[in-house]
């Protein structure tokens, strides 16, 4: 099994809308004793990355934690950190990719349901959907024996390759059949992303209004990824890059150009 990353944030999204929270109510509704900075931000928003908060990505302190290959911090030390950086007003509504949101919305499951992570989203979406095929990431992968796992403050999981992206297809379907999936579709406005008229919709990245194919993308040491499902005939692709240099824009344009959207 490989780490899917950020391939994560669809199952996670899902997750959330399973327990039927408000999208429009702030995230401490459900989160209690979160700093104000980070409570005020509405479900909805975080969930979009419109919620007007930054990454941590680019702070020098957690890209030189990571090469060192030291321990993650906690959430709390992340979050106390990020105060000082990491936030806008809400009223901003552009789309600007947060990690920061996903860790609060990953909180907030853990919080509401009283289970771990993985745990909660095996009840809430794995099960019910008959996904397998991915296992719980809590210990250092052999393949980035230097890399804690911890680190990915959003939540990840390992997968077995061949089932990634068909899994991501059964999500899709299954949101495509529920509320749909151009419910709370926000436009992106990063220009050469390899879509056309870019889009984010609850926790897929998205091709076209409505949506000829959903996906995303996952990076981090050891591997980079992009997985698409068309919206058409719910067939699937990945691609894995082991070797430096990935380009998502390139793969995106392979992954239409292999599935027809």
């Amino acid at each position: 099994m490989i780490p899917v990353y950020s391939i994560s944030k669809p199952f996670l999204a899902q997750a959330i809308l399973e327990l039927g929270f408000d999208l429009t109510q702030p995230i401490s509704r459900y989160l209690p004793g979160l700093a104000e900075v980070y409570g005020i931000r509405t479900v909805g928003a975080l969930l979009n990355h419109t919620s007007g908060l930054r990454d941590y990505g680019a702070a020098a302190s957690y890209q030189q934690a990571v090469a060192a290959g030291e321990p993650a911090w906690s959430q709390g030390e992340l979050l106390l950190l990020a105060e000082n950086f990491a936030h806008q007003s809400p009223d901003r509504q552009e789309f600007e990719y947060s990690n920061i949101g996903y860790l609060l919305l990953k909180q907030a499951l853990e919080h509401n349901t009283g289970l771990r992570y993985f745990a909660a989203l095996t009840k809430l979406v794995f099960e019910p959907l008959a996904i397998n095929g991915f296992a719980e990431w809590a210990e250092r992968h052999p393949s980035i024996p230097t890399y804690d796992p911890n680190w990915v403050y959003s939540g990840t999981f390992l997968g077995q390759q061949d089932l990634i992206a068909k899994n991501l297809a059964k999500l899709a379907r299954h949101r495509a059949e529920t509320i749909g999936l151009t419910a709370g579709l926000e436009p992106v406005p990063y220009p050469n992303t390899g879509f056309n008229n870019p889009g984010y919709n609850y926790g897929f990245m998205t091709n076209g209004n409505p949506p000829s194919a959903v996906g995303h993308g996952g990076g981090g040491p050891g591997f980079e990824m992009m997985a698409l499902v068309s919206t058409d005939d719910w067939r699937s692709a990945l691609e894995v890059n082991t070797e430096g240099g990935f380009n998502q824009t390139e793969a995106i344009d392979r992954l239409r150009a292999q599935l027809g959207v």
